[in-house]
């Protein structure tokens, strides 16, 4: 919301003109790119930049000024593995899918998607999925809010300790005010995007920072480190402070 004085002194409130959603669709099954990529176009505030076979490598999925992928791929068996690699190009996925349980929501929301939706192309339901993951909520279909983690309770096991005999404390003492500062909003659910533009850093830059973080946390990868840096700020005295 903002404020804006008019030519008599009177203050108005108006809401900014939201931008267009970039949108690319990914599948392996032609058909469902097709149906879903149709649900989708001409919808208010979304353009469908493409299309891409979940099948190929990322690096040759045309990713360029996309902000939110739609991902539905029934055939393979961790469709949630694919996340990551969008997430660290500063992308929001929709995890779309037909026999989800318990395990795979949580997975799917471990592995850093902005929402875990049953697949059904009806226009207004995934519209609406779409321009809520770009502006940086959660979306979960009402369907499956039953098989998501209690509120309390961590969306994934606690991240492994680090290898050595130093303790966590000592580890996080050891990075760099930039480092935590870059893990410290991913902790809170920013995309690399998104922490760039906080940071007023470039993407490049974060993921630099979160390269070397993870030597000197001795942890396998991001998502480790982000769950270790969420545990450590929920302690009431982070071991730098």
């Amino acid at each position: 919301m903002t404020a804006r004085s008019n030519e008599k002194g009177r203050v108005l409130l108006y809401e900014p003109e939201a931008s267009d959603v970039s949108v690319l669709v990914a599948d392996a099954d032609p058909v469902s790119r097709h149906v879903l990529a149709g649900a989708l176009d001409g919808a208010d505030r979304i353009r469908v930049l493409g299309a891409a076979d979940s099948c190929r490598p990322l690096h040759r999925w045309p990713l360029d000024g996309v902000d939110v992928v739609v991902l539905a791929d029934a055939f393979r068996p961790r469709p949630a593995s694919l996340v990551p690699g969008l997430v660290d190009k500063g992308v929001r996925v929709l995890l779309l899918d037909t026999r989800w349980t318990a395990r795979s929501v949580r997975d799917a929301l471990a592995a850093g998607c902005a929402g875990v939706l049953v697949k059904d192309p009806a226009i207004g339901r995934l519209a609406a999925a779409v321009r809520a993951a770009a502006a940086g909520y959660v979306v979960v279909s009402p369907e499956l809010m039953g098989l998501c983690p209690p509120p309390g309770r961590a969306a994934a096991p606690e991240p492994a300790r680090p290898r050595g005999d130093r303790s966590v404390g000592l580890r996080l003492r050891s990075l760099t005010e930039r480092e935590r500062e870059v893990l410290t909003v991913l902790a809170e659910g920013l995309s690399t995007r998104e922490a760039a533009r906080h940071l007023k850093v470039t993407p490049a830059t974060v993921k630099s920072h979160v390269s070397h973080a993870l030597t000197k946390l001795a942890v396998r990868n991001r998502l480790e480190a982000v769950l270790l840096m969420r545990r450590v700020l929920d302690e009431d005295r982070p071991p730098w402070s």
